[in-house]
């Protein structure tokens, strides 16, 4: 009886969570990518910012659609995000021809705790257009329908479910 309630909880686990393939971004694997890789594909940022966390690379004007990129570098030197904040919103129509009709929407929270963290809440308030075989995640604008930035991924975006934060007592 245990064994399967606990199949039927890991099923519905994975199931909450399509396959996601890590993108690619200029022949950059975000995971996978190293620091170096991205000097070499992209040439020196044009700003270089470090925290606990490791490193951010930002090149303006720098994406595929003139907006500015910035890319996050844990302390190993990994890629671990490449984020393209868009100049002007795109509409969807636009996005959907470059990348395909295969979207999904999934809906987020944001933690109060845990770095503001995004978790999958399906009555959350922040949509996200997700395109899991390319590993990418696109933000809607302040209005909701077009697109204002896009990022690149290497495992589908947010923590599985809310985090248990405690307060100190």
């Amino acid at each position: 009886m245990q064994l399967t309630a606990i199949l039927l909880v890991l099923s519905g686990t994975m199931a909450a969570a399509p396959a996601w393939t890590p993108a690619k971004f200029r022949g950059l694997v975000v995971g996978s990518a190293r620091r170096a890789d991205v000097v070499r594909v992209l040439g020196s940022p044009d700003s270089d910012t470090q925290d606990g966390k490791g490193e951010t690379l930002t090149y303006k004007s720098g994406g595929d659609h003139k907006g500015s990129l910035t890319i996050a570098v844990n302390r190993q030197g990994i890629v671990v995000e490449i984020q393209e904040a868009f100049p002007v919103s795109i509409p969807r129509t636009q996005i959907y021809k470059e990348f395909g009709k295969d979207a999904l929407t999934a809906h987020f929270s944001q933690a109060t705790c845990a770095g503001r963290s995004l978790y999958r809440d399906p009555k959350g308030n922040v949509e996200l257009t997700l395109f899991p075989a390319r590993g990418i995640a696109v933000w809607a604008d302040q209005y909701g329908y077009d697109f204002a930035a896009i990022q690149y991924v290497a495992r589908f975006p947010g923590l599985a479910r809310k985090p248990s934060c405690t307060t100190p007592r």
